[in-house]
């Protein structure tokens, strides 16, 4: 998914577990989104959503979970859900809304 959207001219910055995440969102800008798998080592998804809920300065960032369970209920601090194996499209779908694509942004300024 980062690959792809890169190649969409997304910038993306990944994390192998919620307690690398939590560091990563520390140290830079806060992020349009965050993609969320639940099962992670050393941190999971659910670890990482009620820290992020409980922190003042990431609380209401935009958290969409990833999932491969049949599931189709919303967890408290996330945005959106997305079932796992996941579209391009569906994931670029759910990215607009909070993330304008790259491409509008260069071709909307004047010449």
């Amino acid at each position: 998914m980062a690959r792809y959207l890169e190649l969409e001219g997304y910038s993306v910055l990944t994390a192998t577990n919620g307690e690398e995440g939590l560091v990563a969102l520390a140290s830079c800008r806060k992020p349009c989104i965050v993609l969320l798998d639940l099962m992670m080592p050393v941190m999971d998804g659910y670890g990482f959503l009620r820290r992020v809920h409980d922190d003042a300065t990431l609380c209401g960032l935009p958290v969409f979970v990833l999932t491969a369970s049949f599931t189709t209920e919303l967890m408290a601090g996330a945005v959106g859900l997305l079932q796992k194996p996941l579209h391009m499209e569906v994931l670029l779908e759910a990215v607009a809304p909070y993330c304008p694509p790259p491409h509008e942004d260069k071709d909307s300024k004047p010449n």
